[in-house]
């Protein structure tokens, strides 16, 4: 399958990570059934911080990767948990598109490795009703329906211009894959990273676990999204970009910040992985029209 979806597309919604609030679950599945989609809703289950143990969700998450019925993957919510599932999971050979953040990316990028496609960066299907805006649900639902891909635009900190895959998530996440089998490779990419309640410090720790594990060697250009509650405080008084802008500086490579993806109000889909272009503070499929 692939984008745009059809009409009557069944999309089955999977807890890899922590478990959802049911009632918004069940809200939001109905205004993605509005979307001309029929949801699969996931069984209702807690363990720890997990919806589920890691045999149970990686049960859920397996057979929605690999049964034709399903058209379309989506994250009911992020939190903790994914990445306990990577090494025995199994995605089968039948790519379709799979949505989520956050958490989510430790997926997006497992699969990237294994060349999947239509990866889809992108609101969890738990906060979709209520956050984000309006204009990043009819981005997401311009996309599924349409295959329309949205322009990123933020602002340029270092001047200059790349194209290639676009890459990235959660940046916390992200280093948190370092020393593994999934660790990021941003060579020939574009990197983008966004991330949400985490000090100034800890930004420029795990920033520079990617540099110093070899993640950002031959990287074309690095995009800044949203830094949710990374907020500065009384010791600490720099805001994220502040913490991380000398560190990508040094790498020499064309940067834009304040991107509309992430946990912010605003956080418009991206297929991971697909080639974009960036110039002049934006970030644009790379067949669009220049």
């Amino acid at each position: 399958m692939s984008l745009p979806l059809p009409p009557g597309a069944r999309v089955a919604v999977v807890s890899p990570s922590g478990p959802p609030d049911r009632k918004r679950l069940e809200q939001n599945a109905e205004l993605v059934a509005g979307w001309g989609f029929e949801p699969v809703l996931p069984p209702e289950r807690n363990e720890l911080y997990f919806a589920g143990s890691d045999q149970e969700r990686l049960h859920e998450l397996q057979h929605s990767l690999q049964n034709p019925a399903i058209d379309l993957v989506w994250a009911s919510r992020g939190g903790y948990g994914t990445a306990r599932l990577l090494s025995q999971l199994d995605p089968g050979d039948r790519p379709r598109p799979v949505v989520g953040f956050s958490d989510l990316t430790v997926l997006h990028q497992a699969l990237h490795q294994r060349g999947w496609t239509e990866l889809i960066h992108g609101p969890v299907l738990h906060s979709l009703g209520h956050h984000p805006d309006a204009k990043s649900r009819q981005a997401l639902r311009n996309l599924l329906t349409e295959g329309i891909v949205p322009e990123l635009v933020g602002r340029t900190v270092v001047a200059g211009q790349a194209e290639g895959p676009l890459v990235g998530g959660n940046l916390c996440v992200l280093a948190s894959l370092c020393g593994t089998p999934f660790q990021l490779s941003a060579r020939g990419s574009i990197l983008l990273l966004e991330d949400v309640h985490e000090k100034p410090y800890r930004l420029d720790r795990y920033l520079v676990q990617l540099r110093e594990s070899g993640c950002l060697e031959g990287v074309l250009a690095v995009a800044l999204g949203s830094f949710e509650d990374c907020l500065p405080s009384k010791a600490e008084p720099w805001s994220a970009e502040e913490v991380l802008e000398p560190i990508l500086r040094e790498l020499g490579v064309p940067l834009v910040f304040g991107l509309p993806v992430g946990h912010g109000a605003a956080n418009l889909p991206f297929l991971y992985g697909q080639s974009y272009r960036l110039q002049d503070g934006r970030v644009s499929p790379a067949n669009r029209p220049r």
